[in-house]
């Protein structure tokens, strides 16, 4: 079993390393000096549920393949095409039958774009969670350890937002608001997220009702010089939980768990020389989540979200967020496994920092960019699902004129 993973994985790595030399390989090598790009993207948790193999060790694999189109407004028509994909091993100690509560984790992750998105659409909050400049780089390599049925700690190399900020009933909406509040992405270019992971330590407590996390992550994971030379950011969020989902899996609940949510969250950026390194001067920001999930008649699904964020530092170009939504499982009697979502991301912008950025006067840049979209995923067959997706953006990056934005992705689960 174990030479059918090293294949596949070979075989993985190497069709993502052919896909990472077409198309943007300039936009994110720059010299050591060089801006972080600002890409806020890739919603949490994108690997599917592991697959258990023998021995502790376990295995996933996943690939989106999407077409993206701007078909009217922003900058100009056009389209453009991403892919990604990552392919993950995780090892369970206990399972191995070595010490308990032990599990490393190790994932390689593929990009390749063909385009500049936001050439086309213009907008601050990026309408694709995939697109980013092409990479093929190691994403997650992390340990963690359960010390009691109430106490975690994690550490590694790993996404930031694979732990906070995150809304499960808005991780189908495929603009990258939904994921990371843009509040943080777009002020701080420098966080540890899509598409650039980063070295952190991670503490994490939970009960029935409660959860608590605190953790320290790197400031600028694009530049792997050492650790904090670039800065770092501190992160805080609890919980309050209730209820219980009917399909929830309570043997790991210190993420995500309960029939309701409510999530606050507190950041800091810290930052020794933003000049030197083109990077966000310090700021800090706070944010809140509110989530509730109820059954209905035909065995459907209906799940809630409202999220906001806060950074109102006059240097922050969005000091003030705001998103909600639906998501409706079985919509159809005859479609069990589909859903349908809906969702507005809504990012108040500072004229004048938002005016330097395109070079224009500040009073031509509208008080906020608001995106609408609406998507359904259907699954094909157990591995494929296929996902259409539509949305109305108001004012992009504050100046442009309304977009109206498409896209059909495709999933692939390997495993």
């Amino acid at each position: 079993m174990l030479s059918r993973v090293s294949v596949v994985t070979a075989l993985c790595a190497a069709s993502l390393f052919g896909y990472s030399k077409a198309g943007l390989a300039d936009t994110a090598n720059g010299t050591p000096e060089s801006a972080v790009p600002n890409i806020p993207g890739l919603s949490a948790k994108y690997l599917p549920a592991y697959t258990h193999i023998g021995n502790g060790l376990s295995w996933a694999g996943h690939l989106d393949s999407e077409i993206f189109s701007n078909f009217s407004g922003g900058i100009k028509p056009g389209s453009e095409s991403n892919i990604v994909g990552q392919i993950g091993a995780e090892y369970d100690t206990e399972k191995a039958g070595l010490w308990k509560g032990g599990k490393f984790t190790l994932s390689l992750m593929g990009i390749y774009s063909s385009g500049v998105q936001q050439n086309y659409s213009g907008d601050i909050q990026t309408a694709s969670n995939i697109w980013a400049p092409n990479a093929v780089r190691f994403y997650d390599a992390a340990y963690r350890q359960r010390w009691t049925d109430w106490l975690n700690t994690r550490v590694g190399y790993m996404d930031v937002n694979y732990y906070f900020d995150v809304t499960a009933n808005a991780l189908q909406l495929l603009n990258s608001s939904f994921g990371m509040a843009p509040t943080i992405t777009i002020n701080v270019p420098g966080t540890a997220t899509y598409p650039y992971s980063g070295l952190g330590l991670l503490v994490s407590t939970h009960s029935a009702h409660l959860s608590n996390k605190f953790a320290v992550f790197q400031g600028d994971p694009q530049h792997q010089t050492s650790a904090f030379t670039r800065g770092y950011m501190a992160l805080w969020e609890g919980a309050v939980h209730w209820g219980h989902k009917a399909d929830e899996d309570m043997e790991d609940n210190t993420d995500e768990y309960g029939q309701y949510e409510l999530k606050v969250g507190a950041w800091r950026y810290q930052q020794a020389n933003p000049e030197r390194y083109n990077l966000s001067p310090s700021t800090a920001g706070v944010y809140g989540i509110v989530e509730g999930n109820w059954t209905l008649a035909g065995e459907r699904q209906l799940g809630a979200f409202l999220q906001a964020g806060a950074a109102p530092e006059n240097i922050n170009p969005v000091p003030w967020y705001l998103g909600l939504g639906l998501r409706l499982g079985h919509p159809f009697a005859s479609r069990p496994d589909d859903s349908i979502s809906i969702g507005m991301a809504k990012a108040w912008l500072r004229p004048d920092v938002v005016a330097a950025g395109l070079d224009v006067a500040p009073s031509t840049i509208h008080s906020a960019e608001t995106s609408y979209e609406l998507t359904y995923l259907a699954k094909l067959t157990r591995h494929i699902n296929i996902q259409p997706d539509l949305q109305y953006i108001q004012h992009p990056s504050g100046y442009y004129p309304d977009a109206l934005v498409g896209m059909l992705r495709l999933h692939v689960e390997f495993f």
